[in-house]
C-alpha cells in the first residue's frame, strides 16, 4: 500500500494550472503549506515530486480541487474566467485575489451541477434572458419595464415589503422562477457580487457578507444586466460610478427596474424639492420607500437631470469614506447560512434528485457543499 509519504508520478502542468487557475502566487501556496518558494517551484518545473500527503493538502485546502484531477494525463479544459468579465481589463483580472477567485470558481461549480442536474436545459420553459429582446443602452427604458412586469415589481409591492431582506427575497426568488439562479458567498471586501453568463444556466452570486440587504438589490439588477449583455460582470464600490459603457448601461439599468421614472417623479416630496440639493433625510425617506440604497436614488435623481453631477459626487464620496458594514463572520446558524447561499429553490432540487434516485448521497452532499450526515438538517429546513 502506498503511504501518504510516497512520493508518486505526476504532471508538473497540473500544479500550475491549480495555482494559476486562481490567480495564486507562489509564495503564497509556500507561506500555506510552511515550505521554501524554492521547493514549490522545483514542484512546478518537475524536479521534485510532492507527496501524497502535501498533494491532499494542495487539493483540499489550498486550491479547493478534486484529489484526482492531479493525477490526470493533462490539466483540465475549463472556461476562462477572463472569457466572463468582459469589462475588465485582462490585467485586472490577473490580479484579482485568490480568495475571490476561488469563489468565482465555485460559481461556475454551481453552473456545471445545474447542467447536470437538468440535463443541459433551464428549467424555466420562458426563461427571462430569452424574453427580454433588444436589451441595449437604447432600449433600457422598455427593457426595464419589460423586467418589471415579468417580475411583477411595482410601487404597490415595493411599498408593502417589511424590509430590504423581505424586497431581496421576492427578487431573488421571482428570478429563479424566470431561469436565473441566485447564489449567495462570503465575498467580504472583495467585491458586492458577481454574475457568470452561460446560454442555458446564467447565475448572480450576491456577497453574504453585507450587513444590509439595501445593497443587494442594486447588485441583484445590475448583474442581471450583464447577463441580458451576454456577459458575466462584478459589481464593487466603484462599479456605480464607472466610465465604462457596460456598466454604465447596467448601472442605469438596475436603477430602472428599482424606481420607475414616473413614480418617484410623481412624488410629492420630490415635486417639493426646487433645489439640485438633497438632504439626506430626504433620500433616507426616498430609500426607504423605494425600499433601495440613497445612493441608488440619487442615481435616479441625477438620470432625471433633478441634481448635478457635482452634488452626487460629492455626496457619493461622502458614502465610500464611510463604507456600508460588514456581517462578522461565523455568526448565526451554520444551517440556516447555508440555506440562505445556497437558495431554497436549488437546495429543494438537489434533495428531490436525491429522493428520486437520480443522484447518490455522496453527489447530494457535494452539490450542497455538506457532510453526508448533515444533509437531514438542511432536509428539515426546506421542507419545514
Amino acid at each position: 500500500m502506498t503511504g501518504n509519504n510516497e512520493i508518486v508520478e505526476i504532471d508538473p502542468r497540473i500544479l500550475v494550472w491549480a495555482r494559476t487557475r486562481i490567480n495564486m502566487s507562489i509564495s503564497e501556496v509556500a507561506r500555506k503549506l510552511k515550505k521554501d518558494e524554492q521547493i514549490i517551484q522545483n514542484w512546478e518545473n518537475g524536479s521534485e515530486l510532492p507527496s501524497l500527503a502535501q498533494l491532499e493538502k494542495l487539493a483540499y485546502n489550498i486550491y479547493k480541487v478534486p484529489f484526482a484531477v492531479f493525477f490526470l494525463a493533462e490539466p483540465p479544459d475549463e472556461p476562462q474566467i477572463k472569457n466572463q468579465f468582459r469589462t475588465i481589463p485582462t490585467q485586472e483580472i490577473e490580479l484579482l485575489p485568490y480568495e475571490l477567485m476561488l469563489k468565482v470558481r465555485e460559481g461556475q461549480y454551481f453552473q456545471e451541477v445545474l447542467k447536470e442536474i437538468f440535463n443541459g436545459k433551464n428549467p424555466s420553459l420562458t426563461p427571462i434572458f430569452r424574453r427580454i429582446n433588444n436589451f441595449s443602452e437604447s432600449n433600457l427604458l422598455g427593457s426595464s419595464k419589460d423586467v418589471r412586469k415579468i417580475l411583477g415589481v411595482n410601487k404597490s409591492i415595493q411599498s408593502n415589503f417589511k424590509d430590504t431582506t423581505e424586497s431581496f427575497k421576492y427578487y431573488r426568488e421571482q428570478l429563479e422562477k424566470n431561469g436565473i439562479f441566485v447564489f449567495q458567498q462570503t465575498l467580504k471586501d472583495f467585491c458586492r457580487g458577481y454574475s457568470l453568463y452561460d446560454p442555458e444556466f446564467p447565475i448572480i452570486v450576491i456577497n453574504s457578507s453585507e450587513e444590509s440587504d439595501t445593497g443587494k438589490n442594486f447588485t441583484i439588477f445590475h448583474e442581471l444586466g450583464h447577463l441580458l449583455l451576454n456577459t458575466g460582470g462584478i459589481t464593487n464600490d466603484y462599479t456605480y460610478n464607472s466610465h465604462n459603457a457596460e456598466e454604465i448601461t447596467c448601472n442605469s439599468f438596475a436603477s430602472n427596474v428599482l424606481i420607475d421614472n414616473n413614480e418617484i417623479l410623481n412624488n410629492q416630496l420630490v415635486i417639493n424639492n426646487k433645489s439640485y440639493e438633497w438632504s439626506e433625510e430626504l433620500l433616507r425617506i426616498l430609500a426607504k420607500d423605494h425600499k433601495v440604497s440613497k445612493e441608488v436614488v440619487l442615481r435616479k435623481l441625477l438620470d432625471l437631470k433633478l441634481t448635478s453631477s457635482v452634488f452626487y459626487n460629492t455626496k457619493r464620496n461622502e458614502w465610500l469614506n464611510n463604507p456600508f458594514k460588514r456581517k462578522k463572520s461565523g455568526g448565526g446558524d451554520f444551517y440556516r447560512n447555508k440555506l440562505s447561499k445556497l437558495g431554497h429553490y436549488y437546495s429543494t432540487i438537489v434533495l428531490n434528485n436525491l429522493y428520486n434516485g437520480r443522484i447518490n448521497p455522496y453527489q447530494a452532499s457535494e452539490y450542497l457543499t455538506l457532510k453526508i450526515n448533515q444533509i437531514p438538517i438542511i432536509e428539515r429546513l426546506v421542507f419545514k
